[in-house]
């Protein structure tokens, strides 16, 4: 995206968008229509098409109205410039410094704006048709600005990769296929990457992965993108992810209502790959690993049925009471593998439960914790990006009940109890190790969009990819 400098203005060939608070300063460039202007009504979200004055380089100028200043929060701003960019469906040039104003902190205000020309301008490119122009979004931005406009662009790109692959069919995106972004991610960025498929996987013991990928054509791949950006001896993070390419079920089929959207079922993957990226394009000061367990979850001749035993990574068994309960088999098989990695702290992301749906909706993710001051961390920089968590209950009773199994150390589903994702949780925090701080995060809601919004295109909407990559920008 060209971010181009005032001077530049008479190289736009595109509509400027020029966003303005009511009463407030109006750029130089529209000086002619300030009288005019300032009898508008610039509440939030009105647009006004006007032709630019002959003197200027102008070719023509789209005013859109921002409120009160007062009133107008990051968000608030980025869905308005979102919104208005779906709604116009024509290449624009948006003037970023006249968002500036007294109510919203300068370096926010631009920010959010330039992050919304990308985000809000995503569409998935429709498979196998001809290429639809792209619409051509560019800013117009002023030196002061400009390295703050990078970032964000930079952001989005990001945020827009983890859509991409979510968005993108199981039977394209494969474990194969999202093992191999992650490869060529780590060749681009110099990063260590390290594929560990069914052969080695038996060698190492990670029979829950196994196990749910036993009905799959595809093999399982278990994923580690290492970025270390800090000294050698500095703690690791992990990032891990939950990469089921689709998810039939296994012979605890879905119904054809639910079984349609499951190539989403790998968000959790792809968003703390692109976590990652983002952390590793910013050199960030932080050593952080993506940890993904990458498998399908399909019936065949050989797939796993309810009452085996698996056998984990970390040597716990695990009787199958409900073979749609695969995600946390992958999740638990990778969390020891991140451990064994050296990881200290985990920050696990998955498309885990209905129940987290049920309890939350969609604009909601749950999360869990062993580590409340962790959490709170988290929830710090998920507040200024303002992609809303809520921590739901995990303690004790809940652990008991994912211990009841007859035949093996634990159950991968209780049924009949409720409390859906708090026992999911409960399983997950089984494997992990003493000392080691631990969040689950439930995204099960707000991985995707089935009728989109009207600031942001419908799918994989690449959900705490921005907040993570805040957390560790330093």
């Amino acid at each position: 995206m060209n971010i181009y400098k005032p001077t530049e203005l008479s190289s736009i060939n595109t509509s400027l968008l020029i966003p303005l608070y009511q009463k407030g300063p109006i750029p130089c460039e529209l000086a002619d229509y300030a009288d005019f202007i300032n009898t508008l009504d610039l509440d939030t979200g009105k647009l006004y098409h006007l032709a630019a004055p002959l003197k200027t380089p102008l070719k023509n100028a789209i005013i859109l109205g921002l409120g009160k200043p007062e009133k107008m929060t990051g968000k608030k701003l980025g869905e308005t410039i979102g919104t208005a960019l779906r709604a116009l469906d024509q290449s624009l040039c948006i003037y970023t410094d006249s968002v500036v104003h007294d109510g919203l902190p300068a370096k926010e205000a631009v920010w959010e704006t330039a992050f919304a020309s990308s985000f809000s301008s995503y569409e998935f490119e429709k498979i196998g048709s001809s290429k639809k122009k792209a619409l051509e979004i560019s800013l117009l931005s002023s030196d002061a600005v400009r390295p703050i406009c990078e970032d964000a662009l930079l952001t989005a790109s990001c945020v827009n990769h983890a859509r991409d692959l979510g968005n993108t069919p199981g039977n394209l995106m494969t474990p194969e296929e999202l093992a191999k972004e992650a490869e060529n991610l780590g060749k681009e960025l110099n990063l260590t990457c390290e594929i560990l498929t069914n052969k080695k996987l038996e060698e190492i013991g990670a029979g829950a992965i196994l196990g749910v990928n036993k009905g799959s054509s595809h093999e399982a791949c278990l994923i580690t993108l290492s970025y270390q950006g800090a000294d050698a001896g500095a703690p690791f993070t992990a990032l891990v992810g939950k990469g089921l390419t689709f998810d039939a079920g296994g012979y605890n089929l879905k119904p054809a209502s639910s079984m349609d959207g499951m190539k989403f079922d790998m968000c959790g993957a792809a968003n703390v790959l692109c976590a990652l990226e983002l952390i590793a394009r910013r050199k960030s000061e932080v050593n952080v690993m993506a940890v993904i367990g990458a498998t399908e979850n399909k019936i065949g001749p050989d797939a796993y049925t309810c009452n085996d035993v698996l056998t984990s990574l970390s040597g716990r068994t695990i009787e199958i009471t409900n073979t749609d309960a695969e995600g946390r088999l992958v999740l638990s098989d990778a969390l020891t593998w991140a451990q064994k990695k050296g990881a200290c702290r985990i920050i696990d992301m998955a498309t885990l439960t209905g129940a987290c749906v049920a309890a939350l909706g969609k604009n909601y993710t749950g999360a869990f914790t062993n580590s409340p001051e962790f959490l709170k961390e988290l929830e710090s920089f998920s507040q200024k990006t303002e992609e809303k968590l809520w921590q739901l209950p995990l303690d004790e009773d809940f652990h008991k009940m994912v211990m009841e199994s007859d035949v093996a150390d634990m159950t991968n589903c209780v049924i009949g109890k409720g409390a859906g994702s708090s026992l999911a949780a409960a399983f997950l925090e089984e494997f992990i190790e003493e000392g080691v701080e631990w969040i689950h995060l439930d995204i099960a809601g707000s991985s995707d969009f089935s009728e989109g919004r009207p600031w942001m295109a419908k799918g994989a909407s690449g959900v705490l990819v921005r907040t993570l990559g805040e957390m560790y920008r330093e």
